[in-house]
């Protein structure tokens, strides 16, 4: 039988409120916590795309070289067009809502979820977010916060990748889920002779020894096959 005291501490638990209020601390602990905790990308920015502070994990997320110089600089000196007006249009619906939002996308060929989280500014200047980023290899599906929407983005940066065309994309992320070239031919509508004409392209291209590597690749960089109807973003140099 159960005891009576423990049953009734379980459901005081069960509907005791998760705390949000933060308790005393030194803001600048916190901020060198964040911004230095390995694989945390973390950057400030404005509803006009400033950069005003990018750390080190962030520079290698999403420029993939670490060390650059952002001072005075906008998202749009590093980034295209078309990612730029989609990154300040999601940014503007943070600071409209006043509530976080959750990106998942893939650029330089790796897989990353971020977080854009309003500034709540008591004094000018206003209009800012913090984006804390990491790659999939640090979290967990079950530590995402269904509390916060998740977007995706219509864009996409295959990185490695990009040297394939789009079929062959296509066909890689199927054999990398781990797929039979018969398999693939059914779903794709294409004769397995066809398949495994893409399947030598795939691996000649990549430089790969067998599809035990392309699993791998695909893995680590969480493709499905919805990433690739998603429209290619400019190669960099």
């Amino acid at each position: 039988m159960s005891d009576p005291a423990e049953s009734s501490t379980k459901n005081v638990a069960s509907v005791r409120p998760v705390r949000v209020d933060a308790p005393e601390f030194d803001p600048n602990s916190i901020w060198t916590a964040l911004t230095q905790t390995a694989g945390i990308g973390v950057c400030v920015t404005d509803h006009e795309g400033r950069l005003i502070y990018v750390n080190d994990t962030a520079m290698v997320l999403f420029s993939d070289v670490p060390g650059l110089d952002y001072t005075g600089k906008f998202i749009h000196d590093f980034h295209p067009p078309e990612y730029v007006k989609e990154r300040l249009a999601m940014i503007a619906r943070v600071l409209a809502e006043g509530k976080p939002l959750a990106i998942r996308h893939i650029y330089h060929g790796k897989q990353i979820h971020s977080t854009v989280w309003p500034i709540r500014d008591s004094k000018p200047p206003y209009h800012r977010v913090v984006v804390v980023s990491r790659t999939t290899s640090g979290l967990l599906k079950t530590e995402l916060d269904k509390s916060i929407e998740t977007v995706r983005t219509e864009f996409i940066d295959y990185g490695p990748l990009s040297i394939l065309t789009q079929r062959e994309v296509e066909v890689a992320v199927l054999l990398g889920h781990g797929m039979s070239v018969p398999k693939v031919a059914k779903l794709l509508q294409r004769s397995p002779k066809t398949i495994e004409r893409h399947k030598s392209a795939i691996t000649q291209k990549l430089g790969l020894h067998g599809q035990a590597e392309l699993v791998m690749i695909i893995s680590e960089m969480g493709l499905d096959l919805d990433d690739a109807k998603l429209k290619r973003l400019p190669a960099t140099e």
